[in-house]
């Protein structure tokens, strides 16, 4: 088994690869498509992306953390995966035309009906998945997820630039599960048998049930946004919502779709073997408040610039909403560890709860914002990612009987450092404002960067230490 350090090493290289790929096809898609044509896929595929999280029945989190996974336990798992996840394709399937005329749009009928392939290809690779997620094999999960990432951009570019228009990202989607399917059959299907039976169904359910009506909360307050924007306002808007989602969403996974997967395993591994949870928690809240404050610190700063040198200035309207989600994505990067920390000791209930106190009321306050502008549906997404963080916090108190206060002293220097670096960001932007997009960006980056490496030795974080070492030990392995 992969140790943390070792995990967390290839799984958060393995995100920059993906990130990397994601983000130059974006860039591509951009400039090829309108932001009408980006609404009519984002309604499409959110709309699909509620049934994904049923589709899963939370099964995947229940193989990671589960104690006994027996083999009759492993076998319920697969058949309820298949049976729901091919019911939902022909849902899927049949209510795609009612949708096309709720939106009075043809097009999100067609982007559903290719999606709903998705759902029959799914079931045949997930629970392959979640044993390597479970047995922290994150060298095969490399493998797969670039190549699947490859599969999806190549495809959906391609398409495009030939003139396919929206459907050709809806294909690119297919393409690449069926390269996920294909890759975790081959890598993690020792063992796995597709015989039905649902011997351990029951509690299977049990525990999954939990995770999976957290996901669908997660997922409803996430895609809610876009689909109400584009029913109550125009899909055009949905577009530009989608792409201020988009940019800010593409920096949160490239920071924490590399750790999120490792957390949850580790802390369940280290719950197990009765090691002290909220040190390792402490620790994890200290580095990686330090990356993700000050980074959506300055995000927000140079958002204009960013956006424009990217997308164009077709996308000027999604700057502002963009800005505000980076408060919401700085609060969440620390809820998710928060959460890990919890599921990882088997307390699944809370995992509902906490989606259960914030995405009600983020979905009411996006509703009533949509009517005002996309600033006002922006600010309801981050007043109910606050409350989710802080709620998850309190939660975290209550099980392991810690002082909040130690949790804001590990964090403030975060806090400290961001300020140093949203400054020399602001600073650098006013200074080359008469300059390109790309010299704009360039220098807040430049000067961030070296804000936030001062940062770290007047705040004298351990990050910094790490750094440091790290850089004797390369120039001692050379010498």
């Amino acid at each position: 088994m992969a140790s943390l350090k070792s995990a967390v090493f290839i799984s958060v290289g393995e995100k920059y690869i993906v990130f990397f790929i994601q983000f130059l096809s974006s860039i591509a898609l951009a400039r090829i498509l309108s932001p009408s044509e980006v609404g009519i896929f984002s309604i499409g595929s959110l709309i699909l992306s509620l049934s994904h999280a049923l589709r899963d029945l939370g099964i995947s989190n229940y193989i990671i953390q589960e104690k006994d996974l027996s083999r009759d336990r492993l076998q319920a798992a697969q058949t309820l995966m298949m049976i729901v996840s091919w019911l939902l394709a022909v849902v899927a399937w049949v209510a795609s035309w009612w949708v096309a005329d709720f939106y009075d749009e043809p097009g999100v009928g067609m982007v559903l009906r290719v999606l709903s392939l998705n759902f029959v290809l799914l079931p045949l690779g997930s629970i392959s998945m979640a044993m390597l997620k479970r047995s922290m094999r994150f060298d095969s999960l490399l493998r797969i997820n670039t190549a699947a990432t490859l599969a999806q951009a190549g495809v959906s570019v391609g398409a495009c630039m030939l003139g396919s228009g929206f459907i050709g990202l809806a294909w690119g989607g297919v393409a690449g599960t069926f390269v996920t399917v294909g890759l975790a059959l081959w890598m993690g299907a020792s063992g796995m048998t597709f015989r039905p039976a649902l011997k351990e169904w029951r509690h299977v359910l049990s525990v999954g049930g939990r995770f999976s009506g957290a996901s669908i909360l997660w997922e409803l307050g996430l895609s809610s946004p876009e689909i109400v924007v584009g029913r109550v306002v125009s899909l055009e808007a949905a577009g530009f919502l989608g792409r201020a989602q988009g940019v800010v969403g593409l920096v949160y996974r490239s920071l924490m779709e590399g750790l999120a997967p490792v957390l949850m395993p580790h802390f369940a591994k280290s719950h197990r073997d009765g090691e002290d949870l909220f040190e390792h928690y402490l620790k994890s809240v200290r580095y990686l408040s330090v990356l993700t404050i000050p980074i959506f610190t300055c995000l927000a700063v140079a958002m204009d610039a960013i956006v424009l040198l990217l997308y164009g200035d077709q996308w000027g309207n999604a700057v502002e909403p963009a800005r505000i989600l980076c408060v919401g994505m700085a609060a969440m990067s620390m809820a998710v560890v928060t959460g890990a920390v919890v599921a990882g000791m088997g307390e699944s209930k809370y995992t509902l709860t906490f989606q259960l106190v914030g995405q009600p009321l983020k979905i009411i306050l996006i509703v009533m914002g949509a009517f005002l502008s996309l600033n006002h549906v922006a600010g309801a997404m981050v007043t109910g990612d606050l409350l989710i963080t802080f709620y998850s916090l309190w939660v975290l108190r209550r099980l392991l009987k810690f002082s909040l206060r130690t949790v804001l002293i590990a964090v403030l220097p975060s806090v400290v450092i961001a300020l140093l670096s949203g400054f020399a960001c602001l600073a650098a932007k006013w200074v080359s404002s008469e300059l390109s997009a790309l010299g704009v960006v360039v220098s807040c980056m430049v000067a961030s960067m070296l804000a936030w490496g001062l940062g770290l030795r007047l705040m004298r974080h351990p990050l910094g230490d790490e750094i440091v070492l790290m850089f004797k030990q390369r120039l001692a392995a050379r010498s």
